[in-house]
């Protein structure tokens, strides 16, 4: 591995600090399946949610309780946990070579239509934190709800580098 990657973690929570923001608990499952599964050489993120300390947060609807700004800081918590997520299944950032895709949902009323703005938010904290490493292929819809009253859902699926167990 060369020093670059092997240092690809500690540069990672460098930019969090320096962005004032730490990983969280990665949240447990809501059902009957895995928050990660590697395959293929791909780590696939099972959806996340704004949910901090197993509560969701904020909740409602966009362009009705929340507003454009409340979507964004949800799409970026939901990173964090995603991210989270692939640190514990990883043991760190170090094999990850490129964020793939990045998929969200959206909870908003019909009127809505700044669906691409909301998720922004998640993608410009991945390229501030992985930077040539978070060019990334993206899908947005809204959508009526989301388990837990959630505003924001995403997925995220990453190629690694193969595991030297």
């Amino acid at each position: 591995m060369d020093a670059s990657r092997a240092t690809g973690d500690d540069e990672v929570l460098q930019r969090l600090q320096a962005l004032g923001l730490v990983l969280p608990e990665p949240p447990s499952p809501l059902g009957a399946y895995r928050a990660v599964i590697e395959a293929a050489g791909l780590l696939h993120v099972s959806m996340q949610g704004p949910v901090v300390a197993g509560h969701p947060l904020p909740r409602g609807l966009l362009g009705a309780e929340l507003t454009l700004e409340e979507g964004r800081q949800a799409a970026r918590l939901a990173v964090l946990n995603a991210l989270a997520q692939v640190r514990l299944h990883l043991g760190g950032f170090q094999r990850v070579r490129q964020i793939v895709r990045l998929e969200g949902h959206v909870a908003c009323v019909q009127s809505f239509t700044q669906h691409p703005q909301v998720l922004d938010a998640a993608s410009e904290l991945l390229a501030r934190l992985f930077d040539t490493r978070a060019g990334h292929a993206r899908s947005v819809c809204g959508v009526r709800n989301l388990p837990g009253n959630l505003p924001v859902a995403v997925t995220l699926t990453l190629e690694v580098e193969p595991s030297r167990r």
